[in-house]
């Protein structure tokens, strides 16, 4: 673990006390104090000593260095940054989590289940729109300084605040405040019974607020704190600490020895392999340990491979296919009748085969494991049916259209080249032509979140486990607005997912996201969700004890390496 060195902050004491005051919303601190920032090597000794002291040092070191544990994990990155207020890519989780902790957690073997991890137990008001928690005292960040209610109120309101990526997960959130040195308490504008599956996300992490107000924290727009974060040590309290990131290539973590659940490797590697076929020759040459993004294939062919082993579980990941709503975009495909016929054009049995790893079709935006999954789709293909609802539509010859796709890219292992591949073979056998737009991550998020593609082929991984986040995809929400589908092009729908949203009676919610689910079919929505995906990740023998999670995919604090 490399040490930290402790600098004194030359910052006046009061700006300190309002920034902080102004984003934790509640009590600020009544002077600056230690301000801490990560070093790049271990503090020297006081003195060089003799040569053969430092000969002694030198080897000690080196046979500390030797017997240190250490994993290299290949995966697809998907992040620019991990500063947790801008981070909303689902690989950036399992790092986020591992270097942090948030108020509450999740069992990674029940999704479903709420646990305490820096709040030790919380009520609920009972009219749903306060919630206070109380945290537990004596956690250490990183920093040196213990975790107090000012620095959750803080992260918090930082996330909200600074409109990144995921602010609008706390867009029910009217305020948060330090109610007590070790008390938060959090005030809603409207009932939200997802917010405890929030606040377990990587992007509520708690850090140090002092360190951030003191390098351009400021809980608003005018935030300049993501460049320190990205740059320097990690500064939270969670089992792991980042020493070293360098964005679309490695994150290195260490050990955090006063962490409250302790890793038992000293250090974590990622690097960013976006090939598949890298991944797989770098894990069978043994150099990496966790080969994360195969596909069913790939994995197949080293099943029974001497030092390796495979790992399968489920996720909570849809893949879709987007066809813009809007006349503007989507042109033809604006034409709900156009949409109808391409769902019955797809061959689903055939692309889940291709996906492998138990892949399925759900049969809407929910997937299995959810409140209010609908069960397995039983929309079937039937080329003559979509020729007869194009010539319906006008296309009797069909027509041509365009699809955003990022070649390289198999997150759960499903390439989204191979489904483009066999939905375009498809779709070529009712006469339309679908034309396969290759492009980089970053043009690709750009113009898919703005709503500017005609067609993409997407994939949604939740951000944290209540159905609550599949209502994006209606009209007039996130995911919808990218596709084209306003809130005008179907109210009610979009009223009954806005009714949804503050249900509390699990019985009626499930049964409202059932007819949420009718409607959009009724209605031709713009996506065609054709698998849910399975996970199969290869892994070298000597990494043992491995917990996956459908939340934050991996649980590096549980990981052992065989000596």
């Amino acid at each position: 673990m490399r040490s930290m060195k402790k600098m004194t902050a030359v910052i006046l004491a009061a700006a300190m006390a309002m920034s902080l005051s102004a984003c934790g919303g509640g009590k600020g601190i009544e002077k600056a104090g230690d301000s801490t920032t990560a070093a790049a090597a271990p503090e020297s000794s006081e003195a060089a000593g003799t040569e053969a002291a430092a000969g002694e040092e030198t080897t000690a070191a080196a046979e500390e260095e030797a017997s240190a544990s250490q994993i290299i994990i290949g995966s697809a990155m998907t992040y620019s940054s991990l500063d947790p207020a801008h981070s909303y890519d689902w690989d950036a989780e399992m790092v986020l989590h591992s270097v942090y902790q948030s108020m509450v957690t999740v069992d990674p073997t029940d999704e479903s289940k709420i646990l305490p991890s820096a709040a030790k137990e919380w009520t609920i008001s009972d009219d749903g729109l306060t919630y206070v928690f109380t945290l537990n005292e004596g956690v250490k960040f990183t920093t040196g300084k213990e975790m107090k209610a000012e620095d959750v109120a803080y992260c918090l309101n930082r996330v909200k605040g600074v409109k990144g990526n995921p602010s609008f997960l706390l867009d029910t959130v009217d305020s948060v405040e330090a109610t007590g040195d070790y008390e938060v308490t959090v005030k809603l504008n409207a009932v939200n019974p997802a917010l405890l599956s929030i606040l377990t996300r990587g992007s509520m992490a708690i850090y140090d607020s002092e360190v951030a107000a003191a390098n351009g924290g400021t809980c608003d727009e005018s935030d300049t704190f993501q460049a320190y974060i990205d740059a320097n040590p990690s500064m939270g309290a969670g089992s792991y600490q980042i020493t070293a990131y360098t964005s679309g290539s490695e994150v290195i973590m260490e050990k955090y020895a006063d962490a409250q659940k302790q890793g038992s490797i000293d250090k974590v590697i990622i690097r960013n392999i976006p090939d598949a076929s890298t991944q797989q020759m770098e894990i069978e040459a043994g150099d990496i340990d966790f080969a994360l993004d195969l596909t069913a294939d790939q994995t197949a062919l080293l099943e029974g491979k001497e030092n390796l082993q495979t790992v399968t579980s489920k996720t909570f990941d849809i893949f879709f296919l987007m066809l813009n709503a809007s006349e503007e975009y989507g042109k033809e495909l604006a034409n709900p009748k156009v949409r109808e016929a391409l769902k019955y054009a797809i061959d689903y049995e055939g692309i889940c085969a291709l996906a492998g790893n138990g892949a399925f079709t759900p049969a809407g935006i929910i997937p299995s494991g959810f409140l209010g999954y609908a069960g397995e789709s039983t929309v079937t293909r039937d080329v003559e049916k979509a020729k007869s609802l194009l010539a319906e539509a006008g296309y009797p010859d069909g027509f041509t259209f365009n699809c955003g796709v990022i070649p390289d890219m198999a997150p759960d292992g499903v390439s989204f080249m191979m489904n483009a591949e066999k939905i375009q073979s498809d779709l070529a056998e009712v006469g339309v032509t679908m034309n396969i737009d290759s492009q980089e991550v970053s043009v690709y998020l750009e113009s898919y979140r703005d709503g500017t593609e005609q067609a993409v082929i997407g994939q949604w991984g939740p951000d944290y486990y209540d159905s609550n986040n599949q209502l994006a995809f209606l009209p007039g929400n996130t995911v919808g607005l990218r596709a084209g589908w306003t809130e005008d092009m179907a109210p009610e729908l979009a009223a009954l997912g806005a009714e949804a949203a503050q249900e509390t009676d699990d019985t009626v919610r499930e049964q409202q996201f059932l007819d949420i689910q009718k409607m959009m079919d009724e209605a031709d929505a713009p996506y065609i969700v054709y698998l849910q995906a399975g996970r199969t990740w290869a892994v070298n023998s000597r990494v043992q004890n491995i917990v996956p999670s459908a939340a934050f995919v991996l649980e590096f604090a549980d990981l052992k390496v065989a000596q």
